[in-house]
């Protein structure tokens, strides 16, 4: 029985470094880039430390009842993402007997900061009782007049949310939702809207919502440029914002379909070495380590 512990402990070392070793492969082949400030190896390192504590609905640990390809594709599109679990930027998540990897809302934003142009953002809740008024440009964008609040209206019924930003090139803009499509946002979710941080944090939550909402269009409509910089070599002089296909192919698997470590041994090893560091259906079964406390 103790053996299988400590089998169960080392599997996310080894797996993770099957994964560090499969990254470090694709950027050597210039099929990958990740953003210079962002170090694979200390994701890894944090997302061990999570998956040990990572649970599914039923109180069992998830590298018990996770398939070993899933974790990997897991971390994978961790890196691929270019997030850090450890910093609640995306959420190990056990349904059935598969991981998976969803980013949170806080991931949502430095996705837009990195490659949607995303400069400054602040979100806020709208009470009932608060003075607030917005109005529609011309060019269709929403724009705050005034939202005035008293300490008698803060921690209120919560009516609305809003979140106001600016984008690199200068525009400005704010995504705005009442409290009824926050809630019918809230029914898409596997607690619908009824968890403990819904009911005591309305005003975070919904908040929260409003950010993912925002996010969702700059991530989506955005493009490599920021990974595809010039750091001074020729080697970016003579590739432009160009994404290959085999690096493309490394996205759509990330986020798709499973990709097959094959160098993932069956059994964990007794002594694992560090890696050395590189050269920069059911109703889903939600683990325990799933972001429910404010999302601050």
């Amino acid at each position: 029985m103790e053996n299988n512990k400590l089998q169960t402990q080392q599997l996310p070392k080894s797996i993770s470094d099957s994964v560090l070793q499969r990254v470090t492969q694709f950027r050597e082949a210039g099929e990958l880039r990740l953003p210079p400030d962002y170090s694979p190896e200390n994701a890894l390192k944090a997302a061990h430390l999570v998956l040990l504590e990572t649970k599914n609905k039923d109180g069992k640990l998830a590298l018990e009842v996770c398939s070993k390809e899933s974790i990997a594709n897991a971390l994978l599109k961790m890196i691929v993402l270019g997030l850090s679990v450890m910093k609640k930027q995306c959420d190990f998540i056990v349904r059935g007997t598969q991981l998976c990897c969803d980013p949170e809302y806080t991931g949502n934003i430095a996705l837009a900061m990195r490659y949607g142009g995303l400069k400054h953002h602040k979100g806020n809740a709208i009470f009932n009782g608060d003075d607030f008024k917005f109005e529609v440009g011309v060019d269709g964008r929403r724009k705050l007049i005034h939202h005035k609040q008293d300490l008698a209206s803060i921690g209120g019924d919560v009516i609305g949310a809003y979140v106001t930003y600016e984008l690199e090139d200068g525009t400005q803009d704010m995504e705005i939702m009442n409290i009824n499509q926050i809630r019918n946002s809230w029914l898409q979710g596997a607690a619908k809207g009824g968890s403990i941080a819904h009911k005591n944090f309305t005003d975070q939550m919904a908040i929260k919502t409003v950010y993912n909402r925002m996010t969702k269009l700059l991530i989506r409509a955005s493009n490599d440029a920021p990974l595809m910089g010039d750091n001074g070599s020729d080697d970016n002089e003579q590739k432009p914002d160009v994404v290959s296909e085999a690096k493309q192919e490394v996205l759509n698997k990330a986020n798709a379909e499973e990709i097959a470590f094959e160098d993932i041994p069956n059994e964990a090893p007794q002594a694992a070495t560090e890696p050395e560091p590189a050269q920069q259906q059911e109703a889903p079964a939600q683990s325990t380590n799933s972001q429910t406390e404010i999302p601050y």
